[in-house]
């Protein structure tokens, strides 16, 4: 179980292909780009900064993963993306606190020496606290 989740994070890391020119605290858009940039360089620091207190993201069998979690296993190096590509972005806004961003993702690395080549779905909950946008909540759906 540890490898499927750990799968689902190697999943997102693939995602964050976009550099951060902008305060990623001022869309939902940029913040959820700043968190898929965050994973894919194992910055911990800047994953726990993007992410609200309570984040949680939901792995492919349906398993949660906490804020703290992620932050050990980002800043721990398990994960090794070669290659990642994004496609179909789409981000929606609600009544200027919410937004939920989804789009594909194929990737492929190892996680914990394991390889893999997923094409997945998935979806970004931001909120905005604090007059700045912060990542709630991620899913991920495997494309089969």
């Amino acid at each position: 179980m540890k490898k499927i989740w750990m799968l689902a994070i190697a999943g997102l890391l693939s995602t964050g292909l976009f550099a951060q020119t902008t305060d990623p605290t001022q869309n939902p858009t940029d913040c959820s780009n700043a968190f898929f940039t965050a994973m894919l360089n194992e910055d911990a620091t800047a994953v726990g900064k993007v992410t609200t207190d309570d984040f949680s993201l939901v792995n492919y069998d349906g398993q949660v993963v906490d804020k703290d979690l992620l932050i050990q296993a980002v800043g721990g190096g398990y994960v090794v993306i070669e290659t990642s590509a994004v496609s179909a972005g789409r981000t929606r806004t609600y009544n200027d606190n919410a937004a939920i961003i989804s789009g594909s993702w194929k990737s492929k690395g190892a996680v914990q020496g394991q390889n893999f080549d997923a094409e997945s779905y998935f979806t970004v909950m931001c909120v905005k606290q604090n007059g700045g946008w912060k990542v709630a909540s991620v899913q991920l759906t495997s494309i089969r």
